[in-house]
C-alpha cells in the first residue's frame, strides 16, 4: 500500500509509524524488500564503520552498494537482536524516503553459501562522498552543494511523520553522476514521533560522531535526561556540514575527539577558517547562517525551511562581501578554553 501510494495521508502515515515500529520490535523486514540476483565483488569490503561494512556488488546490471552487518560469532545474543532491530528500522525507514537529495534504497539482500552477510542495498556512487569529490572536483559549486544538503534535510523534516536523521555529516553525504548530493547513513534515523519515542528508538544520543553534536545531545537537561537528536540538532549538523564542504576539513580540525568534547560543553563552535574560501562562497553572509545554526538555544536555530529558503537564493550567485583573512592567523586554541601547549600535552598522554 505505502509503495503504491493508495491511500490517504492519514493512514499511510498511521501505516508508516507501525511498520517502523514492529520492524524494531521484532528486527525483521516486510518480505517485499527482499532482493535476489545480488552478486558481491572481490573478497573484502571496501570500507567499514560502526556496526557495518560496506562492499561493492552488481544488481540487475547496475553497480550497487551493499551495507552488510558486521556481526561476529562471540557476540553476545542481546548485541546482535540490537543489531538486527536497528538494521530492520533502517531498512523501513530507508524505504519510505523518495526524493532526489536522499540515497535511493533498493531493498534487502541476505547473502548466499558463499556471502553470509545480511545487506542494504542501494545504488554505488563512484564520486563517493561529497569530500572525496571535492578533493579531485575543487572547483565545484560548493553553494550548489550545500543547497543540495539542506533540501535533503527538508525533506525529511517535512516528511509525515518527521524524520530526524541523527547523524548528519560530510561522510553521510554523497555525489551522483549528475553531481547532485544526496543523503544517506539512516542508521541512526527515527520518526519523530511522541506515540514511539518512548524507548523505542534507533537513537542513542552518544551513538553520532561527536564533531557534529549539538551541546544539548551531551548534557542532561533539566530533567536529567540527555535529548534525543532532533531537527534543531540536525540543524547544527548541517551547519558543520556546510563548514566541511567549503572547506574540506572536518569541524574543529585543529582539535582531538577528547578535547572537542569538552570545547563543546563549554558553548565554544567551530572557528571561521583563516584561508581564501571565499572564492567557494563563503563570505560573511554565509558564516552568519552557519553560526545560526550553532546557537545554543535550539529553538532559536533557523529551520530547514528558512535555510533553504537561503540557499534557493544562494545558488549560482557570486559572493558580494569579503573577509579578508591575509594577515590573519589561526586562533589559538584558547578560544576553546585550552592552554597553547594543549597539543603537546596530548601527545605525551
Amino acid at each position: 500500500l505505502l509503495d503504491h501510494d493508495t491511500g490517504s495521508t492519514g493512514s499511510n502515515r498511521s501505516l508508516v509509524r507501525m511498520i517502523t515500529w514492529l520492524a524494531k520490535k521484532c528486527g525483521t523486514c516486510p518480505d517485499c524488500l527482499n532482493l535476489a540476483q545480488v552478486q558481491p565483488i572481490g573478497s573484502r569490503a571496501i570500507t567499514g564503520g560502526g556496526f557495518a561494512d560496506i562492499w561493492k556488488g552488481v544488481f540487475m546490471d547496475r553497480s550497487v552498494a551493499l551495507k552488510a552487518l558486521r556481526v561476529f560469532l562471540n557476540d553476545s545474543s542481546k548485541k546482535k537482536e540490537m543489531v538486527y532491530r536497528d538494521f530492520a528500522h533502517e531498512a523501513v525507514v530507508w524505504r519510505q524516503l523518495k526524493h532526489r537529495n536522499i540515497l535511493p534504497f533498493y531493498g534487502i539482500f541476505k547473502g548466499h553459501d558463499t556471502f553470509d552477510h545480511l545487506c542494504l542495498v542501494s545504488p554505488w556512487m563512484n564520486a563517493g562522498t561529497v569530500l572525496n569529490f571535492l578533493k579531485h572536483s575543487p572547483d565545484s559549486d560548493r553553494i550548489a552543494l550545500v543547497g543540495d544538503v539542506v533540501d535533503g534535510l527538508r525533506y525529511l523534516h517535512e516528511f509525515e511523520p518527521t524524520v530526524v536523521h541523527g547523524d548528519l555529516k560530510g561522510s553521510n553525504v554523497f555525489v551522483t553522476p549528475s553531481q547532485t548530493a544526496c543523503l544517506a547513513d539512516f542508521g541512526l534515523s527515527r520518526f519523530r514521533d511522541p506515540q514511539y519515542s518512548s524507548g523505542e528508538s534507533t537513537t542513542e544520543s552518544l551513538k553520532g560522531t561527536i564533531r557534529w553534536q549539538a551541546r544539548e545531545l551531551l548534557i542532561p537537561g533539566g530533567d536529567g535526561k540527555i535529548a534525543r537528536p532532533s531537527r534543531e540538532s540536525d540543524i547544527y549538523a548541517f551547519g558543520c556540514v556546510c563548514l566541511e564542504i567549503m572547506t574540506g576539513d572536518v569541524p574543529f580540525s585543529e582539535l582531538t575527539d577528547v578535547a572537542v568534547t569538552f570545547a563543546i560543553l563549554q558553548n565554544k563552535t567551530p572557528q571561521r577558517p583563516a584561508g581564501n574560501c571565499i572564492k567557494y562562497g563563503l563570505d560573511d553572509s554565509l558564516w552568519n547562517s552557519i553560526e545560526a545554526c550553532w546557537i545554543t538555544e535550539p529553538s532559536q536555530r533557523p529551520t530547514s525551511v528558512q535555510l533553504g529558503q537561503y540557499f534557493d537564493q544562494r545558488r549560482g550567485t557570486i559572493p558580494n562581501d569579503h573577509y579578508d583573512s591575509s594577515h590573519v592567523t589561526r586562533q589559538t586554541l584558547e578560544k576553546y578554553g585550552f592552554p597553547e601547549n594543549y597539543l603537546s600535552q596530548i601527545a605525551q598522554v
